[in-house]
């Protein structure tokens, strides 16, 4: 099967949504399908690359969100070249720009789109808090009307189903959670390797470290997570992001307001090849998103054998359960209470870490690539 994936966030944006589809796309080959991209790049000309297996749309219109960017140029030359390689299949991954895209394609070459959700769009509310009606019309109306021209939609997990009903979307729905590479985050890292990277951000090694990977942005709630960790009064408890985005800057202005200098560290981004040994750097992951919809980093960690301590939100259901793989906490006083509860007994968080990792396999990229290629020929049988 000849697979293409339409998506906003792709190679060399780092996020969520660009490792869902790499992860999709290694999923999809070792079934022997053959997966190719079409994202909109940068550039004022459209281009191949063959390196990321895509092809790059020029933008030629404002971006809507920060990098990330916008086109308009349906008219474009190189669709003759995605035409020509007659795909089977159209992946949509996002639900504006490149899904312009995927429909032109699709009603050119007569065939399926299968469209996933990823975005919480209420969440993302606060990135247009001079424009929420705006943004709230988009959400409620826009994409149901976008996506209208799908066959399929995924969900993958409870809270974006709930979502997609919500918004009155009848197209069959399939509910498929995020796969990874389990075998990337098994990996072993030996004692000398792990301390020699705690060493390059200070950390000693009776250092309790908390870990945040993700990318910095408003919808994160990072500025909650620095707030809470500084109510911690917890013997050598540390604090690192692994990530870059827009708010940087203005944690790291929060940290120095907070006097936390010394405790928290920005380690800035890293390349997606090394990311699984910033999981296995510290002892807790935490985080405070509420705009999560398929918890890929808190996945990655579970399987780097990390307890989590997360903000409890619904779309937990079906990840993470509560004191077996992880812990999730509702207020402050919750959080400084669990939080110093994992930092001081080893044991404990060794036991939930065993747990996680054992809890993951349902993540499989094998069962991932088979519940997408199962949803795909559905929708090609119409």
């Amino acid at each position: 099967m000849r697979i293409l994936i339409t998506t906003e966030f792709y190679l060399p944006f780092q996020c969520g949504v660009t490792t869902a589809v790499l992860n999709e796309m290694k999923a999809l080959e070792a079934f022997g399908d053959e997966v190719r991209v079409l994202t909109i790049g940068c550039d004022k000309k459209s281009y191949w690359d063959q390196k990321s297996k895509c092809w790059y749309i020029r933008s030629n219109f404002p971006s809507l969100y920060k990098d990330s960017y916008a086109s308009l140029a349906l008219g474009d030359d190189i669709l003759e070249e995605i035409y020509g390689w007659k795909p089977d299949i159209i992946h949509s991954q996002n639900e504006f720009f490149s899904f312009l895209f995927a429909s032109k394609i699709s009603k050119k070459l007569n065939i399926p789109i299968v469209h996933t959700f990823h975005t919480d769009f209420n969440a993302y509310a606060i990135h247009f808090t001079r424009f929420v009606r705006i943004w709230n019309f988009f959400a409620s109306f826009v994409v149901p009307f976008l996506v209208r021209k799908a066959k399929r939609v995924i969900c993958s997990s409870d809270k974006i189903y709930s979502l997609v009903k919500s918004y009155g979307i009848t197209i069959p729905i399939d509910r498929i959670m995020v796969g990874l590479d389990l075998d990337v985050f098994s990996q072993n890292m030996d004692e000398e390797e792990r301390r020699s990277l705690r060493g390059k951000y200070g950390f000693k090694d009776d250092d309790i470290v908390f870990v945040s990977i993700c990318r910095l942005s408003k919808e994160k709630s990072l500025d909650q997570v620095l707030s809470l960790f500084s109510q911690l009064d917890i013997p050598g408890a540390k604090l690192i992001f692994i990530g870059g985005g827009e708010e940087e800057e203005k944690l790291k202005r929060e940290t120095e307001r907070l006097g936390m200098e010394d405790k928290v560290v920005f380690g800035g981004e890293v390349s997606g090849n090394e990311v699984w040994k910033y999981y296995r750097i510290g002892e807790i992951y935490v985080g405070a998103s509420l705009s999560e919809t398929q918890c890929l980093s808190y996945v990655e960690a579970m399987a780097s054998g990390m307890p989590l301590l997360v903000k409890d939100d619904a779309v937990l259901k079906g990840y993470l359960l509560n004191n077996r793989n992880g812990m999730t906490f509702n207020s402050f006083d919750d959080f400084v209470l669990k939080a110093g509860i994992l930092a001081s007994s080893e044991e404990l968080r060794k036991k939930l870490g065993e747990e996680a990792k054992k809890s993951v396999g349902r993540f499989s990229l094998p069962i991932f690539g088979e519940k997408l290629r199962k949803s795909f020929e559905s929708a090609r049988k119409g």
